[in-house]
């Protein structure tokens, strides 16, 4: 800052300057010539200043009209710019060529000093950019100070009333269809089980085992017949026993179809032949379940919707060479379980329905059951009756055993019973229930499975999830894990037919789920995406080396698994047992 003391120094140096420029200027007025006006002379800073004196004496040396010297107002201007430089003001650049000295007027500079000087009336194009005015920058501060007041006020709401029309349109666009679908499910299931949490994202788990073993399962073939096939659901599939390469599946009715379509339709495919069916199977009612017979590689059985028992023979024509008569005392609900048990020479049918009845039947004899066993179990609900039907949903028996079976049923529970007993009436213990119907069971049947290994069971369910029970402690069958990757119905599970630890299991969704025991008990190895529609059956085939999954469209699609998830780890699979035997 300049102090006052400063300041007046320098005006008072100012004011004798300009007291002896006017002293010149009075004596050199009776000696100096008429002049011509210059076109515009542009006063420079204050080197220019030395140079007057030989400006005027090199004009007068050319024998042309003699310039005036510098005006007042010029000098005045010239002093001005002069100090303002020392003092690091902006140059204000004067003209000399006003025709008449403009009206002085006094204004106020930067550091205070008040002075006389000229107003400039043009400004060259090119003139330094100013520095903007105080006017701005407040006004600018002012629009910041509003949008950050206006920022912290609470939003107002506002209420807009929505048409049906509108309504309409946002419930049938699909963002908000994804959004319904994902969300019901997800309260669907904290409905039915209990500690569920509705916030928990499970995609970041799926999305991070399907990277992992992404390429465990790979698309080799696709299956299906336009004329047979298409809108029919695929309900049951089975690899021959015999010809590695072949495969059975069954199909429901086409609900979309004309009057003269066939009713029920399975049909025989082989990996060699792709463009259509090796042989075609019909029934006058749906196929719920369908089985080639192990000893007899030209018979093929089927159960219907109707509770019949049908017996198909390849050599001969396409609709069934037996069935069971619907009085015979047999089924009257849906056949949902059908194997064939026993040796070369002694064999029996047997088959499961939804009435809970096991009918034991003779393939000599198909006129009536050789046997009936109706299955109950104790009423939870009601005291009047204390024992209630089992109604079965599917069924499975242990390799070589003849007696002991497992069923699932539509109340959640998976029931052991035996064949063989001396009444008719079978009463069965449930294992710990599902919180719905249960959709498939599988028994392991590996031969590189140890004994502990074989005792385990797997169980589907439409509660979105799988239970592994060890059959054999010593009081009754225990659940040693759930399995909850799915997101919505699981609709099968099956174990692989070579690997002890491996199994697979469909969903609602269209994924194929991969699961490894000895490496992962929460998360599956490999989450495998076949498409669109839902996947109702899988079966693997013999050598466990492809997988044989159906639609709800009837297509069917064979996936090859790798070679690393053949591969055994007899490290984990013996740390497996361990905890299965801990666990007991």
């Amino acid at each position: 800052m300049i102090s006052s003391q400063e300041k007046q120094r320098l005006l008072q140096e100012k004011r004798q300057k300009i007291e002896a420029i006017k002293q010149q200027q009075l004596q050199q007025s009776t000696s100096i010539a008429p002049v011509t006006q210059p076109q515009q002379q542009v006063i420079q800073p204050q080197a220019n200043i030395e140079n007057n004196q030989s400006f005027q004496q090199d004009q007068s040396t050319q024998g042309q009209a003699v310039i005036a010297p510098p005006q007042q107002s010029d000098l005045i201007s010239l002093y001005l710019q002069t100090k303002r430089k020392k003092l690091g003001f902006q140059t204000i650049e004067m003209y000399s060529n006003n025709p008449a000295p403009p009206q002085a007027e006094v204004i106020t500079i930067e550091f205070g000093v008040q002075c006389e000087f000229e107003i400039p009336q043009k400004k060259q194009e090119n003139e330094d950019q100013v520095i903007p005015l105080m006017e701005n920058v407040r006004r600018d501060s002012r629009k910041k100070r509003e949008v950050l007041q206006s920022a912290e006020k609470p939003v107002e709401k506002v209420e807009k009333n929505i048409s049906m029309e509108e309504i309409n349109s946002i419930i049938q666009s699909q963002t908000f269809q994804r959004f319904f679908s994902r969300s019901s499910k997800t309260i669907e299931k904290a409905i039915h089980g209990a500690g569920v949490d509705v916030l928990e994202d499970l995609m970041n788990t799926q999305s991070v085992t399907q990277e992992i073993g992404k390429d465990n399962l790979t698309k080799l073939l696709s299956f299906s017949d336009k004329l047979y096939t298409d809108n029919r659901v695929v309900t049951s599939i089975q690899w021959s026993p015999n010809l590695p390469n072949t495969f059975l599946a069954a199909y429901s009715q086409n609900e979309e179809g004309s009057i003269t379509d066939q009713v029920g339709v399975a049909l025989l495919w082989s990996l060699q032949l792709k463009s259509r069916p090796e042989f075609y199977c019909f029934a006058s009612s749906p196929i719920t379940s369908a089985c080639f017979h192990p000893f007899s590689p030209n018979i093929v059985l089927g159960g219907l919707y109707n509770g019949q028992v049908v017996v198909w023979d390849l050599r001969a024509k396409h609709t069934p060479e037996k069935r069971s008569t619907l009085n015979s005392g047999g089924h009257s609900y849906p056949i949902y379980g059908l194997s064939i048990v026993g040796s070369q020479n002694a064999n029996n049918i047997i088959s499961a329905s939804n009435d809970g009845r096991i009918c034991i039947w003779n393939l000599a004899q198909f006129n009536q059951p050789q046997k009936i066993i109706d299955l109950k179990t104790k009423n939870k609900q009601q005291t009047s009756n204390p024992q209630v039907e089992v109604n079965t949903t599917c069924m499975v028996f242990p390799q070589g055993d003849a007696n002991n079976f497992y069923v699932g049923a539509e109340d959640g529970c998976v029931y052991k019973s035996k064949l063989h007993q001396n009444t008719n009436e079978n009463i069965v213990i449930p294992f710990e229930e599902h919180l719905a119907p249960v959709s498939g069971i599988s028994l392991n049947s590996s031969p590189q499975a140890t004994p502990i290994i074989s005792n385990l069971l797997l169980s589907s369910s439409f509660d979105w999830t799988c239970k592994l029970w060890n059959t054999r402690t010593q009081q009754e069958s225990k659940c040693l894990a759930t399995f909850e990757s799915s997101e919505d119905y699981v609709y099968d599970v099956q174990w692989n037919g070579q690997h002890p630890t491996l199994f697979s299991t469909v969903d609602g969704e269209g994924y194929v789920d991969l699961w490894d025991l000895s490496y992962d008990l929460e998360a599956p190895i490999t989450r495998y995406k076949s498409g669109n529609n839902s996947i109702n059956k899988s079966q693997w085939s013999k050598d466990g080396t492809k997988i044989a999954i159906g639609d709800s469209f009837g297509e069917i699609q064979i996936l090859q698994l790798s070679q690393k998830a053949q591969k055994v780890d007899h490290e984990r699979l013996a740390k497996l047992e361990q905890w299965i035997k801990s666990d007991k």
